[in-house]
């Protein structure tokens, strides 16, 4: 087995790496958000709320930072480690 894959530091550094790229894809697949115009109806019942995010601008990120995080670590382990 290759040794860029032997060992648990570069397992999680190509992991850490995957997730990231894959909370971009999701992030970035994300819908846009349409801003139109919109009235206030006063007779009407309905109630307009704006705040409502579709998953993936919520899961994006967050696969982006957990990848970040242990790719962060795995390159910080690999940078200490002594060279033969």
């Amino acid at each position: 087995m290759p040794r860029f894959l032997a060992t648990p530091t570069w397992l999680a550094l190509w992991a850490g790496t995957a997730v990231l790229v894959a909370g971009v894809v999701v992030w970035l697949s994300a819908p846009t958000a349409s801003f139109g115009w919109f009235a206030y109806a006063p007779l009407a019942g309905a109630v307009f709320n704006p705040v409502t995010h579709p998953w993936q601008q919520v899961v994006g990120p967050v696969l982006v930072v957990v990848g970040a995080v242990v790719a962060a670590f795995a390159l910080g382990r690999l940078s200490v480690r002594r060279r033969r």
